[in-house]
């Protein structure tokens, strides 16, 4: 996998192209009250060899490929282990139910709960679900698509989540696969501290995807 680069953004994990430099990802220029998280870390690059096998699980449905995120999130969380000590609770940005050909965030998060069998860490367990989505929405993926577009998709997304359990007061890390704009977790974020009062929310994806510049 790509590493991310030295110099990245301390809130999008974007390559910057000297230290201190401003970010060019809009959403890191807003107020954390304003943004809805703190920060999203990345345990690499979206570049080759994981973009290529996120699509097949994500696309194809090539379910194994659940194992290894799973134990890569396992494993960036005991490597950055100070920096999540104050967690409380770790759940996934949910799928709905019928999307296909699969549940790609629960597959990799149930993996992660298996892989974490001591319980060292706060991983929702998946037979009881924190926050889960009442039907699929449209997607707003495409390279061509426009920072409205995805606005737009993230809050029809944000429209049919549900809050099985109460997360008032809690520091969460929310989990997913590829982290672009920043859109979904801005609106998830906000759905999780208003309605659900959290104190916090932080990010974690597998995949950051690299600038376009």
């Amino acid at each position: 996998m790509r590493p991310l680069a030295e110099n990245h953004c301390t809130v999008c994990s974007q390559t910057l192209r000297e230290p201190g430099a401003a970010c060019w990802n809009r959403i890191c220029g807003w107020t954390p009250e304003k943004r809805r998280f703190t920060r999203v870390d990345a345990v690499a690059l979206y570049a080759y060899p994981l973009e290529q096998t996120i699509r097949k699980f994500k696309y194809d449905g090539v379910a194994g490929w659940g194992v290894i995120f799973g134990r890569l999130i396992v494993g960036w969380l005991k490597a950055h282990e100070d920096e999540v000590r104050d967690i409380d609770l770790i759940i996934g940005n949910p799928t709905a139910r019928d999307r296909a050909p699969l549940q790609h965030v629960e597959t990799m998060m149930q993996a992660a709960y298996a892989e974490d069998a001591l319980g060292q860490w706060p991983i929702a367990d998946p037979a009881s679900p924190v926050l889960t989505k009442l039907r699929e929405t449209g997607k707003s993926a495409s390279s061509a698509a426009t920072w409205q577009d995805k606005m737009d998709a993230a809050r029809e997304h944000v429209s049919v989540l549900h809050l099985r359990r109460s997360v008032a007061g809690k520091r969460i890390l929310l989990v997913d696969d590829v982290f672009t704009t920043g859109a979904q977790f801005h609106t998830v974020g906000t759905f999780l501290t208003t309605q659900g009062r959290a104190k916090e929310v932080r990010g974690l994806v597998l995949g950051r995807t690299p600038s376009r510049s």
